[in-house]
């Protein structure tokens, strides 16, 4: 997300670079139902005080705005005219055999853990970086518009954030717990930043390079 960045204030990224940019962001975004939808069935309101389950729902709601906040974005440009065309659009299609794919299909696979486990990984994993790159991207991307729809997300994405460590600091109270939370964090840190990689690289059309993604020293 950097080299995109870079690209766009040496004004070098076109406007199908910035579709293609949004169509990937949109298409992480909707398939993330897949993920929560699991999720929810496995909330315990036995398990949880009915406030965990109130902040996921939020935190649903606002990743499913955002996921409307880029595809309107994408019909406002008229890079497509129509929802259904975006969904087949090449920029936005869900590919299985993707960096993107894995990481939805690791994020599914924790519905068998406990809900503070799973919002550990995801809320103080993946979506620390969304912050940080959301932040960046909502200061200085030069295309107003995209600027706005980036910095709109900041608020609520930092919300996730501070519901994770809330949650975790509250309901996690084993060793064994705490163990796999460090665990499955780690593992959806990476999964994520592959992710962006590869949303990077396809934004500006240039190979992938093999080797593993590394976090900016700004992301806390």
């Amino acid at each position: 997300m950097d080299a995109v960045l870079d690209a766009a204030l040496r004004g070098e990224l076109t406007e199908e670079q910035c579709f293609r940019l949004v169509g990937r962001l949109w298409t992480l975004k909707r398939v993330m139902y897949y993920v929560y939808g699991s999720w929810a069935q496995g909330l315990n309101v036995n398990e949880f005080p009915p406030s965990v389950a109130y902040l996921f729902g939020k935190q649903i709601y606002d990743d499913s705005t955002h996921e409307m906040q880029y595809v309107d974005e994408i019909l406002r440009r008229r890079w497509t005219v129509t929802q259904r065309e975006a969904f087949r659009h090449p920029n936005c299609v869900f590919t299985p055999a993707s960096r993107l794919a894995y990481f939805i299909f690791a994020l599914r696979a924790l519905t068998n853990y406990r809900q503070s486990i799973r919002v550990a990984a995801l809320n103080l994993g993946a979506k620390v970086i969304e912050l940080a790159w959301l932040e960046r991207l909502g200061r200085s991307f030069p295309d107003a518009q995209l600027r706005a729809v980036f910095a709109g997300q900041v608020a609520e994405t930092r919300s996730h954030v501070l519901m994770g460590r809330l949650i975790v600091e509250r309901h996690v109270a084993t060793t064994v717990d705490a163990g796999l939370c460090r665990h499955d964090h780690q593992v959806v840190r990476q999964n994520y930043l592959f992710a962006l990689d590869e949303i990077a690289t396809f934004t500006l059309g240039i190979p992938e390079q093999a080797g593993a993604a590394a976090v900016p020293s700004y992301v806390d």
